[in-house]
């Protein structure tokens, strides 16, 4: 078992490798990105609205330290704006169900507030470059701990940093040059040490989906056949049950199993046995519903759940199913029989109620010759 989860935890990193702090495979990047905003969703909302109202407070010390009336209502405006666009996208994260798209507006919000940082710093008389400097490092700062793709985090970094020392070469007379490295050294170190720290973080919580995958997988999973195990089938059959008490609607449960397995042991062995098991889930799978839940109940039996099925459809799907094993080729063992015992959702039923009725005509159809439907 150790050896299989080793493989397919291979197997997964190896079809989906992380590049550039992300899946390779959109879609899994997708998914897991959706699922770490759902996670941190608050945080996310409730980091939003800090950010924009402290963002816009730091008008309070420019209204005393902004003499010229013009460039104070420039600088409200500005921030206003920061402001108004911070809310916008908080009524958007708690609206949306599906947050893949938010990388794009998180990364606009942070340009945008790149953008007002430099107009501000322009408006002020007499700026300092070390203290513009060290506004521009919280600001990357901020960059790397909002939840985006770590490739945008580093371009929006970039792009403050190399939009502030523009702005500074072009705006400021007298350049101190000493102060000017010192603010591009540290800009950059800040920089190169966020985006370590954000590539690790992103990486490793990106290799802990992968093992929180697995981990569901196998406890969901029957190891052998890879259909849902009994403690899965439980699960789904709750959730079923009760959106069919709730909505009246139909259900039914189909439960069957090899005719005679034990000779195929007997004769072929148990490998053959496993393989025997796998063709006959490989091809009930591609005859049964995609919303139909198929499972191993244990040995040599299996379950299927069908949503809005009634007795009758299921007496269908069952009679089908059965000719269509029967008629199969199996490798090896050559033609194979199944029983099967099928029985309809009651508003009074539990799980094991239901499959109380449907494992007693399983039992009738063995003892009535097998190779039947009951």
């Amino acid at each position: 078992m150790g050896q299989n989860s080793t493989a397919s935890k291979e197997k997964n990193n190896t079809s989906t490798p992380i590049r550039w702090g992300e899946f390779r495979d959109q879609a899994l990047e997708k998914e897991f990105y959706n699922a770490e905003i759902t996670r941190n969703l608050n945080y996310v909302k409730f980091t939003m609205l800090v950010a924009g109202m402290v963002y816009f407070l730091f008008i309070i010390p420019e209204y005393f330290l902004i003499t010229d009336v013009n460039d104070f209502r420039a600088i409200f405006i500005n921030r206003s704006v920061v402001l108004v666009a911070m809310f916008c996208l908080y009524f958007k994260v708690k609206r949306d169900t599906r947050y893949d798209t938010l990388i794009y507006w998180f990364t606009a919000l942070e340009i945008l507030i790149s953008i007002s940082f430099i107009f501000i710093s322009n408006q002020f008389p007499n700026p300092d470059i070390l203290i513009q400097a060290f506004g521009v490092m919280i600001i990357i700062l901020v960059i790397f701990l909002i939840n985006n793709r770590w490739l945008f985090s580093v371009f929006t970094a970039l792009f403050i940093s190399i939009g502030y020392f523009v702005f500074v070469a072009i705006s400021f007379t007298d350049i101190n040059i000493s102060e000017f490295l010192a603010a591009m050294i540290h800009i950059a170190i800040v920089i190169f040490l966020s985006s370590i720290s954000s590539y690790s973080v992103n990486y490793y919580k990106r290799i802990q989906y992968l093992h929180n995958i697995e981990l569901v997988k196998m406890a969901e999973t029957d190891a052998l056949t890879g259909i849902y195990n009994k403690a899965k089938f439980n699960q789904e059959y709750a959730q079923m049950a009760d959106n069919a008490k709730a909505r009246s609607r139909d259900l039914a449960v189909i439960m069957f199993d090899i005719d005679d397995f034990k000779a195929v042991n007997d004769n072929f062995g148990h490998l053959v046995g496993d393989q025997v098991l796998k063709e006959l889930t490989a091809l009930v799978r591609r005859n049964i519903n995609k919303t139909d839940i198929l499972a191993r109940w244990g040995g040599e039996e299996f379950v299927i759940i069908l949503p809005d099925s009634q007795l009758e459809e299921a007496l269908k799907v069952a009679q089908r199913l059965r000719m269509i094993i029967s008629e199969h080729p199996f490798h090896i063992t050559g033609a194979i029989t199944c029983s099967f015992g099928v029985g309809s959702f009651k508003h009074d039923d539990t799980v094991d109620t239901l499959l109380h009725r449907v494992d007693e005509r399983l039992y009738r159809a063995k003892k009535s010759g097998k190779n039947r439907v009951e």
